[in-house]
């Protein structure tokens, strides 16, 4: 009997125990349960707000878009290119910028002024690429490929560096050298019409300056004639080679300190400077940007700016030789004056006869004092006998 009772106890034990085990682990799986449902459902809700969110900010942002582009499409004629970038971004979803011209491939400037707005303006896919040919001319851009290539890669703006400084080495005169810049950005509109070309002015270049070529004209000259003359059209362009001049007379500061050794390139602080100048032109130059990518609305019809350019020649100084006059005499006939001439008598004087001792001249008469004249006659006679023998 006792044994029954210890096996029914011990039965009774291992089922109380296996009954424990069962409640607990299903008690474990039932709060699992539980809390995967209450995280699916934090989940939900965490999803659904992020939704909510995410809807109204694209609302927000689709107003502020609409009207940041009503506003630019109303005033495109004078607006920075930054907003431009922005206007195509939105209509693209991308922008290709070009650097052309009279750029190093690896411009420190310009890449430090794209990272700058891509920072604080939606540009994510905002791309940059260089397409560089700083030692050749504008002849040279005119007789190559340089601008079939450049055009392939597609770009929504380019940059256009002009060559001014090589056309001064080279001695373009300043009528070829401005015709060819604005033929060369003829060629790309051609190529490019809802492309958005922007002329640059190369920095400055300290030992170039009073480097006069044989037309007595250094590379400012030429830089300086393209901003002329360009006020005449609607070209935009960035006059950094100015902008930065005036920025040093802001400072108070020398040039020599923004360049290298030789004197021909930027230093690493020029380089800062004039990318600093270059992204605050993007963002303040106020331009003309209707000959760019146009969405909606016509577009104004283009015309090619180099056969109808009129560009003065440089003037030249003339040194004026003195001219010696050389006067005629004039003839005058002299005045004659009639003297009637004065007579007066001839004075007769007789011919002087030397005195003859043996013929004595003849006395006159003389009858008053006859023997005294006769007697004086005499001794003169002696007289000159004597002097006559002493000689």
């Amino acid at each position: 009997m006792k044994k029954r009772e210890i096996v029914l106890v011990s039965i009774m034990g291992i089922l109380t125990i296996a009954i424990v085990l069962f409640g607990y682990k299903y008690a474990v799986a039932k709060k699992e349960a539980l809390l995967n449902e209450g995280e699916k459902q934090t989940e939900t809700v965490a999803e659904t707000a992020s939704s909510q969110e995410s809807i109204v900010a694209e609302s927000d942002t689709s107003e502020a878009y609409a009207q940041f582009l009503a506003a630019f499409a109303e005033n495109r004629n004078s607006a920075p290119v930054i907003d431009y970038l922005q206007y195509v971004h939105h209509h693209t979803k991308e922008v290709n910028v070009v650097f052309f011209g009279d750029v190093a491939a690896d411009a420190a400037w310009a890449k430090s002024a794209i990272a700058g707005i891509q920072t604080d303006f939606p540009l994510e896919n905002l791309s940059a690429s260089f397409f560089s040919y700083p030692s050749d001319s504008s002849s040279v851009y005119l007789s190559s490929q340089y601008v079939q290539e450049m055009v392939a890669s597609n770009p929504d703006v380019i940059f256009y560096t002009i060559p001014t400084k090589t056309d001064q080495v080279v001695d373009i005169s300043l009528v070829d050298s401005t015709q060819n810049i604005y033929k060369i950005y003829d060629e790309i509109r051609a190529a490019l019409p809802d492309t958005l070309i922007v002329l640059v002015t190369p920095p400055p270049a300290e030992a170039k300056m009073a480097d006069w070529n044989s037309r007595s004209l250094d590379y400012r000259n030429y830089t300086n004639n393209i901003e002329e003359e360009n006020a005449a059209f609607t070209v935009p362009v960035y006059d950094l080679h100015a902008d930065f001049l005036a920025e040093l007379t802001n400072r108070s500061e020398t040039l020599a300190n923004y360049m290298d050794a030789a004197g021909l390139e930027l230093n690493e602080t020029g380089q800062q400077l004039y990318g600093e100048l270059f992204a605050n032109s993007l963002r303040t130059k106020m331009v003309d940007t209707t000959a760019g990518l146009y969405v909606e609305g016509e577009k104004p019809a283009y015309t090619p700016i180099a056969p109808s350019l009129v560009v003065p020649v440089a003037p030249v100084t003339v040194t004026e030789e003195p001219v010696t006059v050389i006067e005629e005499p004039v003839y005058e006939e002299p005045a004659y004056e009639y003297v009637a001439p004065t007579y007066e008598d001839p004075v007769y004087v007789p011919p002087y006869v030397a005195p003859n001792p043996t013929n004595p001249l003849p006395s006159a008469p003389d009858n008053s004092n006859s023997s005294e004249n006769v007697s004086g006659t005499g001794e003169n006679t002696d007289q000159e006998t004597e002097s006559a023998a002493s000689d």
